[in-house]
């Protein structure tokens, strides 16, 4: 019953990535670097899938040279998966170059020479630490069932540790080009990144737990069904992500990097003339109710750098674009509420914001009160 199960779970995973990567083979924007990022991902899961079914199906004992190859292809998950993100929260026009490839993979290249050794080893030490049959006798089969999961897990939960750092960098940049954070923040793939954490450990305490003996159906059930999850969702919100940047709105290179204002020349009577500027268009024209206004946008009205724009927010004003913008549409907000009866949704989506729970969370931040208690009713 458990090996049944398994089939079905691995048989699913292996087509849910197939069809999804097929999916972003036949799009218009295939050629993109977050596209083609993402359809590797899902092809190497895919045949992570195929690997389980090829194992519980008896397949490895009938062609034992075929044991360990598909294993060896999910090294390429980490990179990928780091591939991916880098591309969404990188430059849109960037392609794949050999060079950065070869920067992002050269971990995962090491490892598979490192497994190359594998392949020279007798057919029955092969079987009995991939497949655990013959194991209790192959006093190799436990340490290098051991040593695959632990080389495994330092591939990958490197690369994790990278797409989550580069992730962290990515939501506080946007916080200074975007007025509304909808789709850009990626929260729904720091999320599935935290449930393929979890797989991927759980699939290393699976690995240890059976270590030297036959593979126990209920382990790999539990592994392939967490698996056919991330999977299933990662197609999903993958192939409804929209762009974050695109030449015709924002792009990563409109401020500068870490330390961005160390040699500027802006000095403090120019921030405080187009902190005062920025107040009167603001005032005078209400752009914070624009909801796709952006820093480069604001910048163009008031006649100034999206980079000398940045540093008086951050610097003069303390704030981040995306929190002095929601400032604005809040206090006007706010007004509105208390004096009328107007549906405050409408009121929020008039002023700018682009979903109830960003202007919730946004009152609560700037008012220090839900919407609702500004009614004369409350």
């Amino acid at each position: 019953m458990a090996d049944t199960v398994v089939l079905i779970l691995a048989s699913a995973a292996a087509g849910v990535g197939l069809f999804a990567a097929a999916q972003l083979g036949v799009r218009r924007d295939w050629r993109t670097a977050p596209s083609t990022a993402l359809a590797v991902f899902l092809l190497l899961s895919a045949l992570s899938g195929l690997d389980l079914m090829l194992d519980r199906a008896g397949a490895y004992a009938a062609a034992p040279w075929a044991t360990g190859i598909l294993w060896t292809t999910s090294l390429g998950l980490g990179p990928s998966i780091l591939a991916y993100v880098l591309a969404m929260t990188g430059d849109p026009e960037r392609g794949w170059t050999l060079k950065r490839i070869a920067r992002i993979g050269w971990p995962a290249g090491l490892a598979m020479l490192l497994v190359l050794p594998f392949f020279l080893l007798p057919v029955s030490t092969r079987l009995a630490v991939y497949t655990g049959q013959g194991a209790q006798a192959d006093p190799l089969a436990g340490p290098l069932q051991l040593a695959f999961v632990a080389l495994f897990l330092a591939v990958t939960l490197g690369y994790l540790a990278a797409a989550f750092a580069v992730l962290g960098r990515h939501v506080r940049r946007v916080r200074d080009l975007f007025s509304n954070l909808e789709d850009r923040t990626l929260s729904w793939l720091r999320a599935l990144l935290l449930v393929m954490l979890a797989a991927w450990l759980w699939g290393a305490v699976k690995s240890a737990l059976a270590a030297g003996a036959a593979h126990e159906g209920w382990l790999d059930a539990s592994a392939a069904a967490v698996e056919l999850a991330w999977i299933v969702a990662i197609g999903l919100f993958g192939l409804s992500q929209k762009p974050i940047y695109t030449p015709q709105t924002e792009t990563p290179q409109v401020l500068p990097a870490a330390g961005k204002y160390a040699r500027s020349a802006l000095a403090e009577p120019r921030q405080v003339e187009i902190a005062a500027r920025l107040e009167q268009a603001m005032r005078a024209q209400g752009l914070y109710r624009d909801p796709l206004l952006s820093l480069s946008g604001l910048a163009g009205r008031i006649g100034v750098t999206p980079n000398h724009l940045s540093q008086v927010l951050n610097e003069h004003l303390g704030q981040s674009f995306f929190d002095y913008v929601n400032r604005w549409r809040v206090e006007e907000a706010v007004a509105r509420i208390g004096a009328s009866d107007e549906p405050i949704l409408a009121i929020a989506y008039e002023v700018g914001f682009n979903s109830r729970s960003t202007f919730n969370a946004a009152v609560k931040k700037h008012a220090g009160r839900p919407p609702s208690a500004f009614r004369p009713a409350a």
